[in-house]
């Protein structure tokens, strides 16, 4: 047991027992009265005997049970403390998870959020008189909730404050954050060399995380300040059952824009094997219901079996029944509007049961040839369904932003390059014919003349149908490509056709030009390629593999927490963006072209007023495999470090001083007693 406040133990025993033995010492003063006898007072005349004011302290049993009763009171105000946890540092910072998981709801009707927060609520309690606690909620990023306080009421305040968000959950952030925290400062100096340390070493930290363990990013966690024994991981929640989507598709049929095609995929994450609706909204309207039924996830143990966790879920093999695809019927819709995708089920986790994708009004694949004149170029993209712009090396360079931008992505749904190399690259899909994009780790050498091509991908889709044992070409550059990039067509010392994708933009690169040029710098057919069915067949296949790859809605669609750029009417002062939750938020807009909007934490569709039409509505999807995969991890892996997670409650110091309020009250009882029996008269 320890106390809180020794000192005021001191003061009010100062204060109360010395006056007490006091009046111990102090003779009773005595009325004269005349008696005829003095048989019956006996006992009274004794303090006669002595003419002093004082006597002699005797022994007292209700002298000894005041001293007592003083005690306890003193005791109690100095608030004792039952020592029930191991003794902690001073210095506490405790972090607790607001991720998209730790909003199911367990058994007994409180959310894991409310339960880590009530977790952290405790620690604060058990808090020793001299410590010092900050509080850090995190998600996709960290947020501090409170700097270090010594306030009890003030720290359990803003903890109960910390929200619900539905993004990802993401532990890096706030352990930088925590160990910047407890690091002293050292006060710089214009002079060089004179910088000043700090007067004392920072003090060690106990910390506490509250989480169910889903952190995307803990085995990249690396511990440079805090002793891991200091560190000490809860693990809140018991459900494991739970259905998510994982991605959804929705895209207009390339050579039909006017036939819709939905499909969505789905993922058991539970112990039990599952059967359930998947129900299609266009604009509210139900226009499809599709059945599904799943297996258990292969590495959920079912009931009564030991759980060995992982912090993320296990890879799935082909094999797993556990994800399903639901292609819904195709549907004739020539209007924009909402796809929403609603799974119906009771699980844990409501967040992944809905998907939005917002659509367009249909329209043709828009391409932007960038080129300085080729036939064969022109000709095949005329035969295909497309809508094309053409520009000049030189008028996409100086072109104006707009032109070829949509906020941050290309306007066109693919942009060729014909034998030019280029900076200028929004996101979007690119195809570049003997030109590369200016990127870090690709870049292009001499030339290769005269070599065959021995290898090729048959089973990518750019090459379905298209016979490349036929391609000849006489003359094409040595390509250096990053580790990421994948080799589609080989030739004997280097890759002839390559993808890459990077930073939300595809790129398909052509080491060969259609057109080479001889030493007079004539022009000439650099394979005849171009003169054969093969050709226009492979054209058709880059088109759709780089523009079907993204849906309809993928530009306005993006996880929680991400920021996400939209154009906006030049004309606006705010513009106001409401939430799916109720909340408006303001924005302003003055002298802006576009706005740039980053509370995104909760999943929904979110409208835009004033706003572009195509533009004034984006919709927030969780789709994350491990924020779905709800059920609470044993360990959690910081780098190189697995903690074992603790599912108990947290054991605090709990005040005592109520019991020595019961000590102090059956003393009471007792003095009374022995009081009222030793009267007599």
């Amino acid at each position: 047991m320890s106390f809180l406040s020794p000192a005021t133990i001191a003061l009010a025993a100062g204060l109360t027992v010395p006056p007490l033995i006091a009046l111990y010492f102090l003779k009773l003063k005595r009325s004269v009265r005349m008696v005829p006898s003095t048989l019956l007072w006996k006992k009274s005349v004794e303090d006669l005997h002595v003419n002093s004011p004082f006597q002699r302290l005797r022994s007292s049993v209700l002298l000894l049970l005041q001293l007592l009763i003083l005690l306890l009171a003193a005791l109690a105000l100095g608030k004792p403390m039952l020592e029930m946890a191991l003794a902690h540092e001073s210095t506490i910072i405790i972090l607790v998870d607001q991720s998209a998981s730790m909003a199911v709801m367990e058994a007994d009707g409180r959310t894991r959020l409310d339960m880590a927060k009530h977790q952290a609520k405790r620690v604060i309690d058990g808090m020793d008189e001299d410590s010092r606690a900050m509080v850090i909620a995190f998600c996709d990023r960290a947020t501090v909730v409170s700097s270090f306080d010594t306030d009890r009421q003030a720290l359990k305040r803003k903890i109960e404050s910390i929200e619900q968000t539905q993004s990802a959950s993401s532990l890096g952030e706030a352990m930088s954050l925590a160990e910047a925290y407890t690091q002293n400062i050292i006060i710089g100096s214009d002079e060089a060399g004179a910088d000043r340390a700090p007067d004392s070493v920072a003090p060690p930290a106990t910390v506490f995380i509250f989480t169910d363990g889903r952190v995307e990013d803990a085995d990249k966690v690396t511990l440079q300040k805090f002793d891991v024994d200091n560190i000490h991981v809860t693990s809140v929640g018991k459900r494991a059952d739970n259905v998510g989507i994982i991605a959804m598709n929705a895209r207009r049929n390339y050579e039909t824009p006017e036939i819709l095609e939905v499909s969505t995929t789905i993922e058991n994450f539970g112990p039990d094997p599952v059967a359930l609706d998947a129900v299609l909204y266009i604009d509210g309207e139900n226009v499809d219901v599709q059945s599904i039924e799943l297996g258990p996830l292969p590495d959920a143990p079912g009931l009564g079996e030991e759980d060995h966790d992982s912090p993320v879920p296990t890879k799935r093999t082909e094999a797993a029944d556990s994800v399903g695809v639901i292609a819904f019927d195709e549907i004739e819709f020539g209007g924009g509007g909402t796809v929403e995708v609603v799974l119906r089920i009771d699980d844990a986790l409501s967040a992944d049961n809905r998907a939005w994708s917002i659509i367009d009004e249909p329209r043709h694949v828009q391409v932007l040839l960038v080129s300085g004149g080729n036939w064969f170029l022109d000709s095949v993209l005329q035969t295909l369904p497309l809508t094309v712009e053409k520009m000049t090396p030189a008028q996409y360079e100086q072109a104006d932003e707009r032109d070829i931008q949509d906020g941050d992505r290309s306007r066109f749904d693919v942009v060729i390059f014909d034998d030019h190399s280029t900076a200028r690259l929004p996101q979007g899909n690119y195809f570049f014919w003997g030109g590369i994009p200016t990127l870090d780790g690709l870049s292009r050498k001499d030339i290769i003349a005269n070599e065959v091509i021995f290898n090729w991908d048959e089973t990518h889709p750019v090459l379905r149908y298209v016979g490349v044992e036929a391609l000849y070409v006489y003359e094409w550059h040595r390509l250096v490509l990053p580790p990421e990039a994948v080799s589609i067509i080989d030739g004997q010392s280097s890759p002839v056709l390559a993808y890459l994708s990077r930073d939300a933009s595809q790129y398909l690169i052509s080491a060969f030009s259609l057109i080479a040029y001889d030493e007079k710098g004539r022009p000439l057919m650099n394979t005849k390629w171009v003169t054969t069915a093969d050709f226009v067949v492979f054209m058709q296949n880059t088109i759709q593999f780089l523009s079907g790859t993204t849906s309809i809605g993928a530009r306005k669609s993006v996880r929680p927490g991400s920021p996400i750029t939209l154009p906006i009417p030049g004309h606006s002062d705010e513009i106001k963006v409401h939430r799916p939750d109720g909340v408006v938020d303001r924005v302003p807009a003055v002298g802006f072209d576009n706005i740039h909007y980053a509370r995104t934490r909760q999943v929904g569709v979110y409208r835009l007023d004033p706003g572009l039409s195509g533009n004034d509505v984006f919709a927030v999807n969780l789709f994350n495999e491990v924020e779905s995969h709800v059920r609470p991890a044993e360990a959690l892996a910081l780098g190189a470090v697995t903690l074992t997670t603790k599912a108990a409650s947290i054991q605090v110091n709990r005040p005592a001083w109520s019991y020595f309020l019961f000590g102090l009250l059956v003393l009471l009882l007792l003095e009374w007693v022995i009081y009222n029996q030793r009267i007599f008269v």
